[in-house]
């Protein structure tokens, strides 16, 4: 075991004295809890100073590092790497910004900024007597243009002379903002909260005065939110409260979720200041750097965590308000700010650092609070309880706000059928599908693994693409398949189905099932503890029903098309009308009068393929013998020949029309060859796509 005592010595002789450490070593760390050499457990609420945005060691940055430690490490930016470009762009979209240069932190991503305002600066006046304003109390970094324009004489003193053309003024303060700013003015640089400044939050007021007057004075706005951005306001960047654009935005820290990264983004006119030869990085943006930032990214992207973070900021900052000795409360989101009556800040971090709570201060006035964006209400209230025992006074109760329970969809459960998915829940699952295919063509990305997950695949009939798709979900998604035959558990025979359901769901932690028959599938989701989907049975094919339609968005966008299936309105078409006709697509059947679904709104039935086929841009076939029907195949071979998907039926269909078949195709006879290998047909995309559908359920159920 490491020992305190034997790490400290070396720390001591060997590392440069630059920080006043607290006497703990650490070893481990999970979400927002840290583990000492001694095993005591200490709850972090100050995340590395706002870096470990989704806690320590979140599955999805173990995993971005992990992969792409195996892939590509590093080659410098004399190299193109996909890591950095897929981030880039992902900056951009969420921003709005155009351009981004990566840097190795926050202070370079400052010095990057600060030569974009200086080039610019010598642009509007060649005898550089420009100047660069920004804000007493202020911190931009350590290195010397972050630490000139940093509003602290005590970062400063010690290395003088800094650079000149900085000018300093007052916080929230609009007339020293307007007589500070003049034709000389290059760029106002300024922190939406100051994190060191006591977590000051800069009002909407100032902010959009500032933007004024560098629209007014050709001058470049620029904000550092490398503590504010990504998500710790409760909105990707601080900036977008206030109903602002910046020309130039510093990130870093949470950004990177715990791996160094730091990025200076650039819209308009910024953008085009920096040209080839003017700056560079030999780390800045590398490919483990930048994978970590997409997995970071993509976690907020597709969880409630931002929406969690107004919740449990607002729970922090209440609760603070409550404690006798704090007079207010300052910041937004989880980056809060408290002021305490009495000059003890210092001393209050210390205390509770012996009672296991990890906080920090910025002045002798004022405690900082930045945790994982991932705490919990009840990991606040434990907070609050120490620092209020720190404090020698009573714990706050509780605070309403309306709700403290999470922030979630409605749960997913059993899928049986299209109908027991919500509106909602389509369109989620649709999403996250389509962001996955995107998400997988590019490169492998941070899943969360599902560890210790197992699930079972209860296949009464055999199934290549079935078994295939879902397999690969499941092992993408981190999860363990078991493949079950009807021989492996003797389904009617060997014992009932309510048995092997309610032993599969104490083992595994869901179930797939492609059954024969519907009844059966709910006899084993009323008997099971666990969720099960249904894979296929002589009712339904809702995962095929989600494929057709993610393959239809994808052809058509949001046009609502007309999608006409021709032949047996079997399982296939039933799911499919059910879940098209439900997100507003009319959809017609096409097929003899004997063969027709329950009527549904916005489903219209015929016989006529001329009429069910004029307009339609979808048309969809299937076998003309499904599963369970095989004692009528010759009675259907003869009904359903009019109903051949050939090239004259297609014809018939609009022009720009698309052929889907669920496959496996019986060529030569629900559909010709011709047809089948046509450029109208998207079988292959349907197919695929079962993969990204099943996925995007998968990992709703599962709770990823």
């Amino acid at each position: 075991m490491l020992k305190y005592d034997t790490i400290k010595s070396l720390d001591t002789e060997y590392v440069a004295p630059t920080y006043n450490r607290q006497p703990a070593l650490f070893v481990q760390g999970s979400g927002a809890i840290l583990w000492d050499n001694r095993g005591n457990e200490y709850l972090d609420f100050l995340a590395g100073i706002a870096v470990n945005s989704l806690g320590h060691c979140h599955p999805a940055i173990v995993t971005a590092i992990t992969r792409q430690a195996q892939q590509l490490i590093h080659t410098s930016n004399v190299l193109l790497t996909a890591p950095q470009a897929q981030l880039a762009e992902k900056l951009c979209r969420l921003s709005g910004m155009d351009k981004v240069f990566f840097t190795p932190c926050g202070a370079t991503a400052n010095e990057t900024g600060l030569k974009i305002a200086k080039k610019h600066g010598n642009s509007k006046r060649p005898d550089g007597d420009y100047e660069i304003i920004t804000l007493h109390k202020s911190f931009h970094g350590r290195t010397i243009g972050a630490i000139s324009a940093t509003g602290q004489r005590r970062y400063q003193r010690p290395f003088e002379p800094l650079m000149p053309g900085i000018r300093h003024i007052e916080a929230n303060n609009l007339d020293e903002l307007r007589e500070a700013c003049s034709h000389k003015t290059a760029a106002i640089l300024l922190e939406p909260i100051m994190g060191e400044g006591g977590v000051l939050a800069l009002t909407t007021e100032f902010l959009v005065e500032a933007e004024r007057l560098c629209r007014e004075y050709d001058a470049l706005l620029m904000l550092d939110e490398v503590q504010s951005g990504v998500g710790r306001t409760g909105a990707w960047f601080c900036f977008q409260h206030h109903g602002i654009r910046p020309d130039v935005m510093l990130l870093a820290k949470g950004l990177g979720g715990g791996q160094p990264i730091g990025a200076c983004l650039m819209a308009g006119k910024a953008a085009t200041v920096l040209e080839a030869g003017d700056h560079g990085t030999t780390f800045g943006g590398s490919p483990i750097s930048a994978a970590c930032a997409l997995a970071v990214i993509d976690t907020l992207e597709h969880t409630d965590i931002m929406e969690q973070v107004k919740i449990t900021g607002k729970l922090l900052s209440e609760g603070l308000k409550q404690l006798k000795g704090v007079s207010e409360t300052t910041g937004m989101g989880l980056m809060i700010g408290a002021k305490l009556e009495k000059p003890i800040a210092r001393d209050v971090v210390r205390e509770a650092f012996d009672k296991k709570l990890i906080i920090n201060a910025t002045d002798e006035h004022t405690l900082r609070f930045v945790p994982p964006l991932i705490i919990t209400p009840e990991q606040v209230q434990q907070c609050l309880s120490v620092v209020a025992e720190v404090l020698g006074v009573e714990a706050p109760k509780p605070v309403s706000i309306g709700t403290t329970s999470r922030v979630t969809r409605k749960p997913y459960g059993d899928l049986l059928s299209i109908d027991d998915l919500m509106d909602s829940q389509i369109d989620d699952v649709l999403d996250l599908a389509s962001y996955l295919k995107q998400r997988r063509k590019l490169a492998q990305s941070a899943i969360t693994p599902v560890e210790g997950r197992s699930v079972a695949m209860v296949f009464e009939k055999s199934s290549l693409r079935t078994r295939v798709s879902f397999e690969t979900a499941l092992y993408e998604l981190g999860a363990h398949p078991i493949y079950l035959t009807k021989a492996d558990i003797g389904i009617g025979s060997r014992e009932a189905m309510k048995d092997v359901a309610q032993n599969l769901s104490r083992w595994c932690t869901m179930v797939v099932a492609r059954l024969y028959w519907q009844k059966d599938l709910q006899v084993l989701a009323d008997n099971s503890d666990v969720p099960v989907i249904n894979a296929l049975t002589e009712w339904e094919h809702p995962c095929q029903a989600l494929a057709d339609m993610l393959t239809i968005k994808e052809k058509f966008g949001d046009e609502k098309v007309k999608i006409t299936y021709v032949g047996d309105a079997n399982n296939v078409s039933r799911s499919l009308a059910k879940l098209a006709t439900r997100m507003g697509y009319p959809v017609t059947i096409c097929g003899p009068e004997n063969f027709r679904l329950d009527p549904l709104p916005g489903l219209h039935q015929t016989a006529s393929i001329e009429e069910g086929l004029t307009d339609a841009k979808v048309v969809y076939t299937d076998v003309w013998v499904s599963m369970g029907d095989e004692h009528e195949q010759e009675h259907r071979m003869k009904i359903f020949q009019p109903y051949q998907v050939n090239e004259r039926v297609m014809a018939i269909a609009d022009p720009n029309a698309i052929f889907l078949h669920c496959l496996p195709a019986r060529r030569g006879l629900e559909v010709t060859d011709g047809v089948m290998d046509s450029v109208q047909s998207c079988v292959n995309d349907q197919a695929e796509n079962r993969l990204h559908a099943q996925k995007a359920l998968l990992q709703r159920v599962l709770g990823l």
